[in-house]
């Protein structure tokens, strides 16, 4: 253990772990580790954006700032300019760990999700060993001599195929994903240790991704209750995804044994609840109520109507060569090739709103004069429009009745503030109902496609923390996932 001259910090993250499994777990002493740390520590309440998406959890950690500053939702964002998609590189971001690494406070980061190395002399910096997050940039991190130590450790048993989807009701597909993920998880704790020891860093940040990967196939594993699931062939019985959260706390409990922090942090940013796939009917929805209208084929330009075509193509794939496809190509590639077809020809000059790709909620643009390079909707009709939208949206109910909408959150506070808005303007959340299949919206001839459909769990906003140490004058119980960070810097001092 250091002394108090040069304290230490140890902060560890379990990606999206589900905070009421978790304190479920420790009081059935399943995590024995997290119970002796929140023994000599204190339970927060995370608050995050995940509201907005799970893709603006990391960066608002990584940067202490709101989504609307770091403009960051998903892996592919909006880019009025060109009315296009582009992916997320993470170079415009500045992590907090950046300023103690130029006052020679010797740091270590592995794996944080939408995050890339400083360049660092001293210490260590690993990303992309394997993450369920990516920016698609591969293996990367400093000093020379970590990376080739890191290079010569065992391979994660993911890293092969990070796209696996398992089926949710085969035992045998669960059980040799839970198998891959907790072999990881066992790698992943021995390379940190080893990390650790060699560079001796005060400042010790890392992730375990695997829980995340995880739950967004076998949630059903550990709440097969949730009414979502009614009807479906979910007779999956293990507890799979309970033995990696038992093996991820193993590991912690021997990083806090080897390491003697003074300060330790273990957290989420957000959590896990039931789904099945994700709805994805806003595009056709708009089109048909009058709000988007796709270009003619007559009116678009070859460049259009080639990636018309290609769309439709990838549509029409099988499945089994669509998975054939991500195992053999290299992520940059799919990366490339999808960009173009992500969203459809529109005819912008009649299009008021727009749905973007989506990887959990809904996601709603106006196009926006003044803000789109193409936009039809002017300044004061704005507010009138996200109305509109609205009205229709929580109207929407399937053939029982039943409402497919449950909130929606408004992202900019007024029309003046939506011309620097880089967020969709509307955030859709489902209604258990949206995730039914066959799904029929009433009085709506739209056909529902949803996607992901082997996927059985959502994020959930709430995250979590269990915190032990000097520093931390949070009486409420409760941190903003932006100011995690400030709250691990404390530590330092």
């Amino acid at each position: 253990m250091s002394t108090g001259k040069n304290p230490t910090v140890l902060a560890i993250s379990i990606d999206a772990a589900e905070s009421t499994l978790v304190k479920r777990l420790i009081e059935q002493n399943e995590m024995p580790a997290l119970k002796a740390l929140l023994d000599r520590g204190q339970w927060l309440s995370v608050k995050s954006p995940a509201p907005i998406g799970s893709g603006t959890v990391w960066p608002t950690f990584i940067t202490g700032t709101e989504p609307t500053t770091h403009g960051v939702y998903s892996e592919w964002s909006w880019k009025p300019r060109t009315m296009s998609l582009s992916r997320y590189n993470g170079r415009h971001l500045t992590p907090f760990w950046k300023a103690p690494a130029e006052q020679n406070i010797r740091i270590g980061t592995f794996d944080i999700p939408f995050a890339l190395p400083l360049g660092v002399s001293d210490g260590f910096e690993v990303f992309e060993w394997w993450a369920h997050d990516s920016t698609g940039a591969g293996l990367d991190g400093g000093p020379k001599e970590i990376i080739s130590l890191v290079k010569a450790s065992p391979s994660h048993p993911l890293s092969a195929n990070r796209f696996v989807n398992a089926t949710p009701n085969s035992q045998s597909d669960l059980k040799a994903l839970s198998e891959a993920c907790i072999a990881g998880v066992r790698l992943r704790g021995a390379l940190a240790q080893t990390l650790i020891k060699e560079t001796t860093p005060r400042l010790t940040v890392m992730v375990f991704p695997e829980i995340h990967h995880a739950g967004h196939q076998m949630w059903h594993t550990a709440d097969p209750r949730h009414p979502v699931y009614h009807g479906r062939e979910l007779k999956v019985v293990e507890p799979f995804l309970r033995d990696i959260y038992r093996a991820v706390d193993a590991q912690i409990g021997t990083l806090i044994d080897s390491r003697g922090a003074d300060t330790i942090l273990v957290f989420a940013l957000h959590g896990m609840r039931a789904a099945l796939g994700f709805p994805a009917f806003l595009g056709p929805l708009l089109c048909e109520r009058g709000f988007s209208r796709i270009a003619s084929w007559s009116s678009q330009s070859w460049r259009g109507r080639a990636l018309s075509l290609l769309a439709e193509t990838k549509r029409r794939t099988p499945g089994t060569l669509k998975k054939l496809y991500y195992k053999v190509t290299p992520t940059t590639a799919t990366h490339k090739m999808a960009r173009p077809t992500m969203l459809p020809v529109y005819d912008w000059a009649n299009t008021r709103a727009f749905s973007l790709p989506t990887d959990q909620y809904g996601w709603i643009r106006i196009n926006l004069v003044g803000r789109e390079a193409e936009g039809s909707v002017p300044l004061d009709q704005y507010d009138d429009t996200r109305e509109q939208l609205k009205k229709l949206l929580l109207g929407l109910v399937n053939d029982d009745g039943q409402l497919l909408i449950r909130d929606i959150v408004s992202t900019a506070q007024s029309a003046e503030h939506a011309l620097t808005n880089p967020l969709p303007d509307l955030v859709v959340h489902w209604a258990d109902a949206a995730f039914a299949w066959p799904l029929k919206i009433r009085d709506s001839k739209v056909r529902i496609e949803p996607v992901a459909r082997k996927s059985t769990g959502q994020h959930a906003s709430e995250g979590f923390c269990i915190y032990s140490g000097s520093g931390n004058n949070l009486s409420n119980g409760v941190a903003a996932a932006k100011d995690l960070g400030r709250l691990i810097m404390q530590g330092l001092s």
